[in-house]
């Protein structure tokens, strides 16, 4: 496997991008599984066994602890790690995996920059809040960051066109910066968000800075 970016996030946090180089009898050998582990990949294809594992590894790597903990998913499908107060969001695409850590409520996501977006785009854009996101890179950003949110809220049933709502992004170089926000009932979430591109891929990242009644 090798990096392509490991940063640490505003206020608090890590994220890291591997592209995974390796077969998936390379990645098993540098990872230990337990009994209870090797009973939930046992009938995953070869792909999603190798994502799996890679994103695991690289959870590992940007824990710094000697020991691995398991990563664990709730009720709800989200990933937590096994004895540690940080909140972890993955996002897989082609050979790219993405996992972020933060004592924050946090999601990423990493996606290919493909033409399929602009028809997409549709189930996801607010013709009017979002009035922004005009270009094919644009629409990646705003499915991105909504993503994003949505791993770092955890729990289903939100309407991605309706419940949530991304701010026009400013580009610096190949960096972007906003702000967003998601609601469920009377509760409002509000983001941090930030993206780059990765050579043809879009990378973005929402972490939650408070929370409100409406």
């Amino acid at each position: 496997m090798a990096i392509i970016l490991h940063e640490k996030l505003r206020p608090s946090g890590e994220i890291g991008v591997w592209e995974i180089e390796d077969s998936t009898i390379e990645l098993f050998e540098r990872l230990e599984l337990t009994d209870e582990e090797k009973v939930e990949i046992a009938e995953m294809s070869e792909r999603r066994k190798k994502e799996w594992v890679a994103a695991r590894w690289l959870i590992h790597k940007l824990s710094g602890r000697k020991i691995r903990g398991r990563c664990i998913k709730d009720s709800y499908g989200k990933p937590y790690l096994e004895g540690s107060h940080m909140n972890i969001s993955i996002s897989h695409s082609l050979d790219k995996v993405a996992v972020v850590a933060s004592p924050y409520h946090v999601g990423v996501d990493i996606q290919e920059i493909v033409d399929k977006m602009e028809r997409l785009a549709v189930k996801f854009l607010h013709p009017v809040r979002e009035f922004w996101a005009f270009t094919l890179l644009d629409k990646h950003v705003l499915w991105g960051a909504k993503e994003a949110m949505y791993k770092a809220y955890g729990k289903k049933g939100i309407d991605f066109k309706d419940q949530m709502g991304v701010n026009p992004c400013v580009w610096q170089d190949s960096s972007i910066q906003s702000t967003g926000w998601l609601q469920k009932g009377n509760i409002k979430m509000n983001f941090d968000i930030q993206g780059q591109k990765v050579g043809n891929f879009v990378l973005m990242r929402a972490v939650e800075k408070s929370r409100e009644v409406v």
